[in-house]
């Protein structure tokens, strides 16, 4: 919800920018607690260090407001108009510079969707998350894309521990191939390859590296961790592409529940992936990796059947009806 909250205070001149330095902080996250792990050597002890970093972060989300698109989706337009004054605030805008506009944009709106400002239950929004055809074919395929992207992700990552290296080391380095895969991934959804064509060339890319690794496998321990760093090279791109994609592609009064479904079955893949490698034995590993190199070229090919949110803003305004559209 925390990424939710961060797509939608932002621009969205400013969306991809913002999401993947967020998904970059969290590579940086990886080589806090790694260095923390190798300075206290006890997990007890770690476990102290994370929760005091984490509990001197949680005041400030005090100071954090709701998103305006969250407050107008509800027709909560009382806040709607506080939060606004803040930020025009914070901005040094003057009350003649917004106001206006915002009277304007108020007597748009009928007199009834001015007085209700009661929210949604989650029924509700469940309810009108499936009511709709192109949106349930939209939340199928971005649940789905979710899965396979994290059972990728867990599956591509046979690290550092074929070579004779310290764990606290290959950590860091993998850590390292993420951020890059971010940053990567950030410069080029905003080119010409828009949402969907980077996401298309890093899930290609991606399996293509598992499809081959049980066969560099057999070369050596180098070529394996490279083309296993590849691969985690390209998966780390298209994840941060769906986290930027997915919120956008759903209108905001049901963004938070279809991206709360898409992260569920994200981690049901992050889950099944370990699982999966543990239980198969050796003689039938290869395959595992072929069947999810299969999975990552059907994630590519539905990823074709959705629309093109490059440039568009995260409001209620999106037509949800737009599937297939290859702008």
């Amino acid at each position: 919800m925390a990424f939710i909250l961060i797509l939608e205070l932002t621009s969205a001149a400013h969306t991809s920018l913002v999401g993947n330095t967020a998904l970059v902080a969290y590579t940086i996250g990886e080589a806090i607690v790694t260095f923390s792990a190798y300075l206290t050597l006890d997990w007890q002890k770690l476990k102290w260090v994370n929760i005091i970093f984490i509990g001197s972060v949680l005041p400030y989300l005090y100071f954090m407001p709701e998103t305006p698109l969250y407050l107008y989706s509800k027709r909560q337009y009382t806040e709607l108009e506080t939060v606004l004054r803040r930020i025009a605030t914070q901005n040094k805008r003057t009350e003649v510079q917004w106001y206006p506009s915002y009277q304007k944009f108020l007597g748009n709106q009928s007199i009834t969707d001015v007085n209700n400002e009661t929210k949604s239950s989650f029924f509700k929004q469940f309810r009108q998350l499936f009511s709709h055809r192109p949106t349930i074919i939209k939340v199928l395929i971005t649940d789905f894309l979710g899965f396979t992207t994290y059972l990728l992700y867990y599956e591509i990552s046979y690290g550092f521990e074929v070579m004779n290296i310290s764990p606290y080391l290959g950590v860091v380095i993998g850590a390292v191939v993420e951020a890059v895969g971010y940053i990567s991934g950030s410069f080029l959804i905003v080119s010409r390859l828009g949402r969907k064509g980077t996401f298309i060339i890093m899930m290609g890319l991606t399996a293509v590296c598992v499809l081959i690794l049980p066969f560099v496998v057999k070369v050596g321990a180098l070529p394996t961790v490279i083309v296993a760093q590849l691969g985690k090279f390209a998966i780390s791109g298209a994840i941060s592409v769906s986290w930027i994609f997915v919120p956008e592609l759903f209108q905001t009064s049901i963004r938070s529940t279809a991206n709360g479904l898409f992260i569920t079955f994200s981690h049901i893949g992050a889950i099944i992936a370990p699982v999966i490698s543990t239980s198969v034995s050796e003689k039938y590993l290869s395959v595992t990796f072929y069947v999810s190199s299969a999975l990552g070229v059907v994630a590519l090919l539905l990823t074709m059947i959705l629309p093109e949110t490059r440039g568009k803003t995260m409001d209620d305004e999106q037509d949800s009806s737009n599937i297939g559209t290859h702008t």
